[in-house]
């Protein structure tokens, strides 16, 4: 199952990234820490923080 999370990078505009659940990934990286690396080769270890999009609370209003 693909997970999609809310990323919010120090000094970037914040982004929505799907990451696909592949046992497959080299080193068997979770979604998390495959998200983890992403962030961390892509913007040099700059803070950053996520949410699980399926896991946060939704509004319609």
């Amino acid at each position: 199952m693909d997970k999609t999370f809310f990323v919010v990078i120090e000094g970037n505009d914040p982004v929505v990234i799907t990451v696909k659940d592949d046992v497959n990934r080299p080193n068997n990286l979770d979604c998390d820490s495959a998200l983890e690396k992403w962030v961390t080769d892509k913007y040099d270890f700059k803070p950053y923080d996520y949410w699980e999009i399926d896991t946060c609370e939704k509004h319609n209003i």
